[in-house]
């Protein structure tokens, strides 16, 4: 499953586009924030529990707390391994991109 697909899933539950497009955009911040080297694996992790604790709180009310982290923690796993996926990806690139265009 892609990143995109693995957002939408997340947010699937929440009634409000507005707020599903916030949640996304929220997750997609933090995706840059690691991109870009502003925060570390840990602080990705911190911050996409978070956020994914929030989501599934909102949208099944019903969870106990355990549960809820139970479940964030599952999403924050498989978000984890396509952001630093994708980060491996964009740091390859930059590395690479100025000396194949060299011989270009």
């Amino acid at each position: 499953m892609s990143f995109m697909q693995k957002l939408l899933a997340l947010v699937s539950g929440v009634g409000d586009p507005r707020d599903r497009v916030r949640i996304m955009s929220t997750v997609k911040m933090v995706a840059d924030a690691y991109h870009s080297g502003a925060i570390d694996d840990e602080t990705l992790r911190a911050e996409l529990r978070d956020i994914c604790a929030t989501t599934i709180a909102l949208s099944r009310p019903e969870l106990t707390e355990e549960e809820v982290y139970a479940r964030a923690d599952a999403v924050v796993g498989e978000l984890f391994h396509s952001i630093k996926v994708d980060a491996m990806l964009r740091r390859t690139l930059s590395r690479f991109v100025g000396a194949l265009r060299s011989r270009a």
